[in-house]
């Protein structure tokens, strides 16, 4: 930063000092602070040829030698000329020593105007702000590699020595920075021959410490030229060598990139040959120029200076973007053209405006020349954008068409592959890329090579990661989020001849990567709605499979009822029994309620009660008799407490079925000689039906499983009885519950009030008992 600040003062001091020249009288030519003639002329003073070159030595104005004890001698000669100009003089005689000996030459007497300022200050300013840029942008860049120092270097004595140049021909107060400029200039040279864009694999142990001697000479060449004129000593032999260093230095740059080129091979030479066009054409140019003015003391090569030397930065400019010559790792932004691109526009402004000032007629140049300018420095800002996003930023025009098609395509696309292979197809279309690039889901990210620890942390967030590789073999992830999930990751190689990859790509890519992960995340909501659809499938066949297996299973537990009953008619039969009238109407119900049985599972359906006044004594008289034999072999007794008119609203057969299933679990519970029952009881909403057996009961780590199908405690039970009574009970709209008191275990039906017929006499339940047999 201090550094910065000291070359922004020098550029402060020497602006206020180029003002300060305008109307000041000169002689039609200019001289160094050491009075030697400067090669430097305008087309505007229109005069003789001069057979003058540096470093012819201004000796005597007028016949009146320049004081030898002056600091500066042109500072002396400056003052003697500016008092001719007030005493009226038009003329004024000027003696050079020249290698031929003294010459006199008549020089008119003019004044310094706007047009030697804005040329030899402001065209060359902006063009110093600009070389100063550039190196500020390489540092930024690629600061770590030498060669980007070297071009520093180079840049900042260029800024130096173009900025300080109409100082150090007019004021002659910047002397010591124009010199340090020429200095650093010849040095930036001889670095960029050595170490840009890297230095040589052999040859380094001579090359280095010839650099290094050439530059601790430079440096104290720079001091000494400074001093001098402080000291009172003559260092002109000093100036000379550094003077003829420039097109010698230019040689070397030339010579270098020359070999280079030859020896190189692969990358290296592409590289080198896309900034050979600015690093050999402007030396080049510049050296015969140099060589020109100091044979022959023409003066136009200061002319085209400004315009040439532009051409060495912006080679590495491209270089450097297009085929990342320095190895950066830096993304190119379109700030970081601001600045050129402003520069540029003013230097095409200010040249129009100094062309409109010799044009236009007098009494108006004050302010029209400056409105007529006004257009070309909008028209330049504009042009140099729009020539700017054609060379480094063609993303920006291929934004809006990459995603209209890729939305149009995605729209379509339901399958991972196939939307995967569209993002794909249209990052390479636009995006030229040394490679295939890739789509990858989150899972196969880690196969990978070389990504960063924290990666996948910088992915999930939405930040784009480079993997841990040169700059020229690094790969681009960029996240494809969705919904706040990364789903999955673009990775993309380097560039085509490793160009800088650009902001405005990673805006186009980080919307193509959202674009993408939504389409990734429908399909991927697809596939589960698939998959759901089908597992929705396969359970709605499970469930009807379960359902006839569940009816098959009823109806084989149900058919054990009135089989036991028939073997026990025939095993009655067979011992010489009659068979009575109501054991053949029991006989012939049961099997008229078996055919109603077969007739639902043919409908592969459970069977809808059909509700009508049941006397609830019936159905359980009849569930008794489907027990009888197991009731008399075990000598079990019954007890029953339900009034004779109780009068329920069910469907018979589903009530017999659930009576029956209880008693016979009652039963199967105790041991001979036991006892099981049923009683009837009014309650506030309703009636309660209680089936009681004086069994064990049932496990207290059962109890909430014994209603679940195929749950028994029974050896050789099917689990199925208390399962299908609970179904029955829920279908009536009753409630069925278990209980266990006074050494009991109680199944209680919960029947509601609506099922209740109003005349039914259970106000005060009357008691029966009863005993098989």
């Amino acid at each position: 930063m201090t550094a910065v600040t000291l070359l922004l003062g020098v550029g402060v001091a020497a602006s206020v000092n180029a003002w300060q020249t305008v109307g000041a009288p000169f002689p039609g030519l200019f001289v160094d602070p050491y009075a030697d003639f400067s090669n430097v002329s305008m087309p505007s003073w229109a005069l003789e040829p001069l057979s003058l070159k540096y470093p012819d030595r201004l000796v005597a104005v007028e016949g009146q030698p320049l004081s030898p004890d002056a600091r500066l001698p042109s500072q002396s000669a400056a003052a003697r000329i500016a008092a001719l100009a007030r005493d009226g003089h038009t003329q004024v005689r000027l003696t050079f020593m020249t290698s031929a000996g003294p010459r006199e030459v008549i020089r008119p007497l003019l004044r310094l105007s706007t047009h030697e300022m804005g040329f030899f200050f402001g065209f060359y300013a902006l063009v110093a702000l600009f070389l100063l840029w550039t190196a500020g942008m390489v540092l930024l860049m690629a600061g770590h590699r030498p060669g980007a120092r070297a071009y520093a270097i180079w840049a900042v004595g260029a800024y130096l020595l173009f900025l300080t140049f109409y100082d150090y021909h007019t004021t002659a107060t910047l002397p010591a920075a124009f010199s340090v400029g020429g200095v650093g200039f010849d040095l930036g040279f001889l670095w960029m021959a050595y170490a840009f864009p890297e230095p040589p694999r052999r040859g380094r142990r001579v090359l280095l410490p010839v650099l290094l001697a050439v530059t601790a000479w430079g440096v104290g060449a720079a001091i000494w030229m400074g001093l001098s004129p402080w000291l009172g000593r003559d260092a002109s032999t000093t100036r000379l060598l550094v003077g003829q260093g420039i097109p010698l230095s230019m040689a070397v740059l030339l010579l270098s990139i020359v070999l280079r080129l030859g020896r190189g091979s692969g990358r290296e030479r592409s590289e080198l040959l896309s900034a050979a066009w600015g690093l050999a054409a402007a030396p080049a140019t510049l050296a015969v120029g140099f060589l020109l003015a100091l044979a022959s003391g023409s003066t136009v090569v200061h002319l085209f200076v400004p315009f040439v030397i532009p051409l060495l930065p912006l080679s590495v400019g491209f270089s450097l973007v297009r085929h990342n010559i320095l190895a950066t790792n830096v993304v190119l932004s379109r700030r970081l053209l601001a600045g050129p691109i402003l520069l540029a526009s003013l230097c095409a402004t200010l040249l129009a405006w100094l062309a409109l000032r010799l044009l236009v007629r007098e009494g108006v140049e004050t302010w029209l020349p400056t409105l007529l300018a006004l257009p070309v420095l909008i028209g330049g800002i504009m042009a140099c954008n729009r020539l700017s996003l054609w060379l480094f930023f063609p993303a920006t025009s291929q934004f809006r068409p990459s995603i209209e098609q890729l939305s149009d395509q995605l729209s379509s696309l339901h399958e991972l592959p196939a939307i995967r292979q569209a993002v794909e197809a249209v990052v390479w279309r636009w995006l030229p890329t040394s490679g295939p690039v890739r789509v990858l889901q989150a899972h196969e990210l880690p196969a990978v090579p070389n990504l960063p620890e924290d990666a996948l942390e910088r992915l999930n967030t939405g930040h784009h990661v480079w993997t841990e590789e040169t700059p020229w073999n690094r790969m681009l992830v960029v996240p494809m989020r969705s919904l706040g999930r990364l789903r999955g990751v673009l990775l993309l190689p380097p560039k085509h001849h490793a160009a800088l990859y650009t902001s405005e790509d990673l805006t186009l890519l980080a919307t193509i990567a959202s674009l993408g992960a939504v389409s990734l995340h429908h399909a991927e909501a697809l596939k589960e709605l698939d998959a759901l659809r089908r597992s929705d499938v396969e359970a709605t066949r499970d469930e009807k499979r379960f359902t006839l297996g569940l009816l098959g299973a009823e109806l084989s537990h149900e058919i054990a009822y009135p089989l036991n009953f028939f073997r026990y008619l025939l095993k009655r039969s067979g011992r010489g029994h009659a068979l009575e009238p109501q054991d053949v109407e029991i006989g012939s119900e049961e099997v008229a309620r078996l055919e109603r049985m077969l007739v639902t599972l043919r409908k592969l359906k459970l069977p809808v009660p059909q509700v009508a006044q049941v006397t609830l004594v019936g159905p359980l008289k009849r569930a008794l008799e489907l027990i009888r034999e197991p009731l008399e072999d075990k000598r079990i007794s019954v007890s029953i407490e339900v009034p004779e008119g109780l009068v329920v609203l069910a469907d018979p057969d589903m009530l017999l079925q659930v009576l029956a299933n209880l008693l016979r679990n009652g039963m199967q519970a105790v041991e001979p000689g036991g006892s099981i029952g049923v009683r009837a009881v009014l309650v506030d909403q309703g009636l309660k039906v209680e089936c009681w057996d004086s069994g064990p009961g049932v496990p207290e780590s059962l109890r909430d499983h014994i209603w679940n199908p195929w749950m028994t405690t029974k050896e050789g039970g099917s689990g199925l009885g208390l399962a299908i009574t609970q179904r029955l009970v829920s279908s009536l709209g009753w409630r069925i519950s278990l209980e266990r008191r006074e050494e009991r275990t109680w199944f209680c039906l919960h029947v509601p009030e609506r099922a209740l017929i109003a005349s039914s006499p259970v106000a005060v339940p009357s008691t029966a008992r009863a005993s098989p047999g």
